[in-house]
């Protein structure tokens, strides 16, 4: 039976996005990684397929045991994730988005972040580099506020039959963004160049695959997709 690794229930099946059919035909042809809409939400405590990924790939690589204590940065914080994190006793648990929803969340723009350099050991921020105007900057932020040999987790859609990432240097319309990069919000499609982006900025390592991070983890049976890696990159240097 199916096990959720977020509210530790087990479930009957994993419910479908409620608007799987809308997919982007593109992100169809692209083989677009993200989300698996078809095994997307926990009946349970509706918790999605990319939560419950992330949870089971921090687990295995020992993020999860070196939060106690730590300085942590979580920008766009799952509401699951945000629980579980703060529930492990982190010395400093900063949350924010551009654009806060919850009173305890700060404002927060990741192109210009307003702490000190090397002010973290973990920063988690996913589904935001295909948001925000220039990634290479945001990224550029990341490293200046860790501190060396600790952690940026940016999970992010890409499309690895891109052989560049897909951005048009003019405004496009909402239908534009949708069929192009996947959601209306979006303003890019990354392609198998994304970790060129992340090497640029000073970060080391590649993204972790499933098999290798989580071997004998069946995807099905926890609610995530096989072809989604571990976007975990280590901050190199000295402090700036």
């Amino acid at each position: 039976m199916p096990q959720c690794c977020i509210c530790q229930q087990t479930v009957e099946r994993w419910s479908p996005h409620p608007h799987i059919e809308q997919r982007s035909e593109f992100m169809t042809m692209m083989e677009t990684v993200g989300s698996d809409l078809s095994i997307y939400q926990c009946p349970a405590c509706r918790c999605n397929d990319r939560d419950r990924h992330l949870w089971l790939y921090m687990s295995a690589v020992g993020v999860t045991q070196q939060i106690r204590g730590a300085r942590v940065l979580h920008l766009a914080p799952e509401a699951h994730l945000e629980r579980l994190i703060e529930a492990l006793q982190p010395q400093q648990y900063v949350r924010g988005d551009l654009h806060p929803t919850r009173a305890h969340h700060l404002k927060i723009d990741a192109e210009q972040l307003q702490f000190a350099d090397a002010s973290f050991d973990l920063i988690i921020c996913n589904h935001v580099l295909e948001h925000v105007a220039n990634p290479l900057r945001a990224l550029a932020e990341f490293h200046r506020c860790l501190q060396p040999g600790s952690v940026l987790i940016a999970q992010t859609p890409y499309a690895p039959k891109l052989m560049k990432t897909f951005e048009v240097d003019a405004p496009v319309t909402p239908q534009f963004a949708k069929l192009f990069y996947g959601q209306e919000d979006h303003v890019r499609l990354f392609g198998a160049d994304i970790v060129d982006y992340f090497h640029a900025a000073g970060f080391a390592g590649e993204p972790l695959a499933h098999d290798t991070v989580l071997a004998g983890i069946d995807p099905q049976a926890y609610g995530c997709n096989r072809r989604e890696p571990f976007f975990a990159f280590a901050r190199t240097g000295a402090a700036q």
